[in-house]
């Protein structure tokens, strides 16, 4: 798959990209402007080059680790519905984890069944061929499009639904359920992957339509435990709050932002720990960008006030923290 889609396996550790981003390299890197990219290990990459070359340091404080499914009942059911593909009207992927994830499981169910000689870690180009032509897919936004198409799925060979862009374009469940004929899916069985738990609106919205809905997950969602070099790196660069800015790209992540702060240094109410409010303090000063009015909701629920929402995109979130760190680039290089 591409740079842009999750990699599956997971590499046990910190990918190369990812460990380079968490070393701070001196004086000169504390005072360059700095975008803390919070996106599980692996998949804030391709983000972190573009903005290197944009003269924007980057450091990886993921917030988010993305496993494999593992329950044995919960693949158990993700195993049955991959085997029951052509029984489906529409099958929903609720993100690029998710697409990775099931089709991963999908080619390595195939090579178990004597369908096919390639393994879990081959699945880059070959689901495509895997993936009944006449089953339609629907994903939330383009992210999850690429994943789809690294794979091999992709027009004009199958149909793949996905919110439309433009200036005013929203990834999200309410945009993806407008571009569905709920009608036509009265009656008719609709797949729909996700990790485990997930916003229900998408499966409410279709079973109210009298679809029927099979729910499967493919990969799991867990708040990671940062080491203490990495809360050492994360409190060097915001010892200067105005040149960092933190990217948030999930509302599940900042929720488990938020539980992390008040864990390390208490909360504005009630802070336990010596010296900590000027840190907290630190940290909650600097900018924030988001790509989601429901992840700016809980960037300001956990204590930011400086929010900026951009379009949903990583261009455009490169375009926003370009406009952000252009001014810090200038002062940096007249020191």
């Amino acid at each position: 798959m591409s740079p842009r889609a999750p990699v599956l396996p997971p590499a046990a550790g910190l990918s190369p990209a990812t460990a380079a981003a968490r070393v701070v390299t001196g004086a000169a890197a504390l005072a360059a402007p700095c975008a803390i990219l919070t996106r599980p290990d692996g998949q804030a990459d391709t983000l972190a080059k573009a903005l290197n070359a944009e003269g924007v340091d980057t450091l990886a404080f993921p917030l988010l680790d993305i496993a494999a499914q593992a329950d044995p009942s919960a693949l158990a059911a993700l195993d049955r519905a991959l085997r029951s593909l052509p029984a489906y009207a529409l099958t929903v992927f609720v993100s690029p984890n998710a697409v990775a994830h099931a089709l991963t499981r999908l080619v390595h169910l195939q090579s178990l069944d004597g369908r096919g000689v390639a393994r879990a870690t081959d699945a880059c180009g070959i689901a495509g061929d895997l993936w009944p032509a006449a089953l339609p897919v629907a994903v939330v936004g383009p992210g999850s499009a690429q994943a789809l198409a690294d794979a091999g799925i992709a027009a004009p060979r199958h149909r793949v639904i996905v919110p439309p862009g433009g200036p005013a374009a929203r990834f999200d469940s309410e945009a993806l359920l407008e571009q569905l004929d709920l009608t036509a899916l009265a009656g008719q069985r609709v797949l729909l992957v996700r990790g485990d738990g997930g916003r229900d609106l998408l499966a409410d919205t279709l079973r109210a339509s009298g679809a029927q809905v099979d729910i499967v997950s493919a990969y799991t969602r867990r708040a990671p435990a940062p080491d203490a070099a990495a809360w050492a790196a994360l409190e060097a660069r915001l010892a200067s709050p105005a040149r960092c800015a933190w990217v948030l790209t999930s509302s599940e992540a900042v929720r488990h932002l938020a539980t992390l702060l008040a864990a390390r240094y208490g909360t504005r109410e009630g802070l336990h720990t010596p010296g900590t409010p000027q840190v907290l303090a630190q940290i909650l000063a600097a900018a924030c960008f988001t790509s989601h009015a429901r992840i700016a909701d809980a960037a300001r629920a956990a204590g930011f006030d400086r929010i900026t929402q951009c379009a949903p995109g990583d261009e455009n979130l490169l375009a926003a923290l370009k406009t952000w760190a252009d001014p810090i680039q200038v002062k940096h290089d007249d020191r």
